[in-house]
C-alpha cells in the first residue's frame, strides 16, 4: 500500500510540474503576441535636429558604415548564436567603454553621413543604456533618424535570458535631411520563434541637393542573419527592386550597411575560416543580383567582421566581408576602405567610402 501512495504521489507531482511549466510557457506566448511589435510596411521616421546645408553638387561626400554590435560585441566577447557561451557583456561599464572607443573613431573619421547598425535604446543585454541618446548629444551639430528593428519584451534564451530588447538603425547627416522612412524587408521566421525575432528594415533618408530637384538617398540597412538563405534571398529581391526604382526616378541612390553576406569578389581564403561549428561561412550575393552599372563600395583591405564563438584572437578567429556600400551609376566612388580597428569595440570594423556625384 505504501508503495503504490508513493507511485500515486510521484505521478501527481510530475503532473504538477508539467501543467505548471505548460501554464507558464503558454502566458509567456500569450505575453510576447501581446506585446509583438508589428510596424507598418512604410512608416515616416521623424528627422531629428537636421542642418539646414543641402549638398553642393561640386563637393565630395564621405560615409561611414558600422555594424557597433551594441557596444557589447567588443574582442573580449562570444555570443551564444555563434556558439560562444555568454548573452551580454559582464558589466555596464564594459559597454560604456565600447561606446566610447566608438564615439572616438567615429570622430577622427570626421564624415558627413553615418550609418550606423545595432543601436541600443532599452535593452537588458546593454543595461538599459540608451545608445540613441548617446549619440544624439555627441553628434549634436548633425542631424539623426533612427528606425527600430528589435522590439521584444522578452527573450526567453539562453540562461541567463536575453531579456528585454529594443534597438535599431541610426543615420547621422551634416546635410539637412528633407524626410525618411522606415521600409519594412519581407520575411519572417515561423511562428511563435517570429516573436523573439528581429523585424529587419531599412532606413530611408532623402537629401536634398542644390539646385536640384534629385535628391541623395540613403538607406541603411541591416539584413537578416542566421537562417537558411531564404530570408535574405527575398530581402534582397525587394531592395533590388526599390533601389532601381529610386535611379529611374533620377536620384542619386547609396545602399549601405550589414549585408550578412559576403560579395562575389571577396575571397575567403584570405581569412581564417571556423570549420567545426554549423557556421563556418556568409552566404555569398550571386553575381547576377546587382543592378546593370551599379558598382559595389566594398574594400578588401582589411575584414569587417569577426565570428563570436570565443573572444577575438586574430589568425584564428574566423573573420571575413559583410558590410559595404552599393551605389547608383550616377555615383562616382573616389575611395573605399575598411578601417581597422582590430575588432576593439564591436564585432565589425567600419567602412569608409567617399563619393561624388555626376551632373
Amino acid at each position: 500500500m505504501m508503495k503504490s501512495n508513493s507511485i500515486r504521489y510521484i505521478k501527481t507531482v510530475a503532473i504538477g510540474v508539467f501543467l505548471a511549466l505548460l501554464i507558464s510557457f503558454s502566458l509567456l506566448i500569450f505575453y510576447l503576441m501581446l506585446t509583438d511589435y508589428r510596424p507598418y510596411e512604410v512608416e515616416a521616421v521623424s528627422v531629428e535636429n537636421s542642418p539646414q546645408k543641402a549638398i553642393d553638387k561640386q563637393e565630395t561626400i564621405s560615409l561611414l558604415t558600422w555594424n557597433v554590435g551594441y557596444a557589447g560585441l567588443g574582442k573580449d566577447e562570444s555570443f551564444f548564436m555563434d556558439d560562444g557561451n555568454k548573452s551580454k557583456p559582464d558589466s555596464l561599464d564594459v559597454v560604456k567603454e565600447n561606446l566610447e572607443g566608438i564615439q572616438l573613431t567615429l570622430e577622427d573619421e570626421s564624415t558627413d553621413l553615418v550609418l550606423l547598425q545595432e543601436v541600443d535604446v532599452n535593452s537588458n543585454r546593454t543595461y538599459h543604456l540608451d545608445e540613441k541618446q548617446f549619440f544624439e548629444k555627441k553628434w549634436a551639430e548633425f542631424g539623426s533618424q533612427f528606425a527600430l528593428n528589435y522590439k521584444v519584451k522578452f527573450v526567453p534564451v539562453p540562461f541567463p535570458p536575453l531579456g528585454e530588447i529594443e534597438a535599431g538603425q541610426m543615420t547621422l547627416s551634416g546635410f539637412k535631411i528633407e524626410r525618411g522612412e522606415r521600409r519594412a524587408l519581407p520575411g519572417q521566421y515561423k511562428w511563435p520563434k517570429s516573436l523573439v525575432m528581429l523585424d529587419r528594415c531599412a532606413l530611408v533618408s532623402y537629401l536634398p541637393i542644390e539646385g536640384s530637384d534629385k535628391y541623395l538617398v540613403i538607406i541603411n540597412a541591416h539584413f537578416s542573419a542566421y537562417d537558411d538563405g531564404r530570408l535574405r534571398a527575398a530581402q534582397m529581391a525587394y531592395m533590388k527592386t526599390y533601389v532601381e526604382s529610386l535611379y529611374e526616378q533620377g536620384d542619386y541612390v547609396i545602399l549601405g550597411g550589414d549585408w550578412n553576406q559576403t560579395f562575389e569578389f571577396v575571397d575567403d581564403s584570405n581569412f581564417p575560416l571556423y570549420m567545426n561549428g554549423r557556421f563556418y561561412m556568409p552566404h555569398r550575393i550571386e553575381p547576377d543580383w546587382k543592378p546593370a552599372g551599379w558598382k559595389w563600395g566594398v574594400a578588401v583591405n582589411s575584414p569587417t567582421y569577426r565570428l563570436l564563438n570565443t573572444a577575438y584572437e586574430e589568425g584564428v578567429t574566423q573573420v571575413g566581408i559583410i558590410d559595404g556600400f552599393l551605389v547608383s551609376p550616377n555615383v562616382d566612388i573616389i575611395a573605399t576602405e575598411v578601417l581597422d580597428e582590430g575588432f576593439e569595440y564591436s564585432d565589425h570594423n567600419p567602412v569608409k567610402m567617399t563619393i561624388s556625384l555626376q551632373f
